[in-house]
């Protein structure tokens, strides 16, 4: 593919950031586009192995608290949340409801945005919910099973879970890369002790990272 056809394709505006890092440099620009990619993909292992077991602990917790599959519609939930939370369960109903299925809890569950789920970690629900929500990281150290830290390290992993799944660079800083790995992994581990060696022959971030260093370190 010529230039101008690649630059139609993925739009200057995308691309103009990797032109600018490689000082104009084409070949370079479209390696480095093409390792953002695959770097990005490495992560997907991780993320979605955090995500889902976050949203599974966080559920289980709450059925607990409140004896109620359908935790999220009890009205002492509802009570205690603000609208962000109701609508959010709101929209996965719909959604749930366009594409003609049964409404069960699990959907819903499954439905619920990582938004959804790292708002509960909030410092609103500190009284409120805390209590049952920190029991969904078994495996973390007591001194630092506490709402804030929580709080800070699963929004910080949303914010790069949201720019790779909106395809967006986020190869510009291999310190930064190397941290956001660490911090997925022991989120990973504080879910469950032995969920990170079940899910280490799918977790190839430092092999891609090796092959990738030369563009972006």
């Amino acid at each position: 593919m010529d230039r101008n056809a690649i630059e139609r394709i993925l739009s200057v505006d995308r691309f103009a950031p990797y032109l600018n890092y490689h000082a104009n440099d084409f070949e370079k620009a479209i390696q480095h586009y093409k390792a953002n990619i695959e770097i990005s993909e490495s992560f997907y292992p991780l993320l979605s192995i955090l995500e889902i077991g976050l949203r599974n602990n966080i559920d289980f917790q709450l059925k607990r608290k409140f004896n109620d599959e359908n935790w999220f519609e009890h009205p002492d939930f509802i009570k205690i949340v603000s609208r962000f939370q109701v609508d959010r369960v709101s929209e996965a109903r719909n959604s749930i409801l366009r594409e003609k299925k049964l409404i069960t809890s699990g959907k819903i569950v499954s439905e619920l945005s990582f938004g959804f789920w790292t708002s509960l970690l909030d410092s609103k629900f500190e009284m409120t919910l805390w209590k049952n929500i920190r029991l969904a990281f078994p495996n973390c150290p007591k001194n630092l099973r506490k709402r804030k830290t929580m709080s800070s390290k699963f929004n910080g992993i949303r914010k790069l879970r949201n720019r790779i799944f909106h395809h967006e660079s986020v190869t510009w800083n291999l310190g930064v890369l190397e941290n956001y790995k660490n911090e997925i992994i022991e989120g990973i581990d504080w879910l469950d002790k032995d969920l990170l060696s079940w899910s280490d022959e799918l977790i190839r971030f430092d092999e891609v990272i090796k092959k990738r260093i030369g563009l972006i370190k």
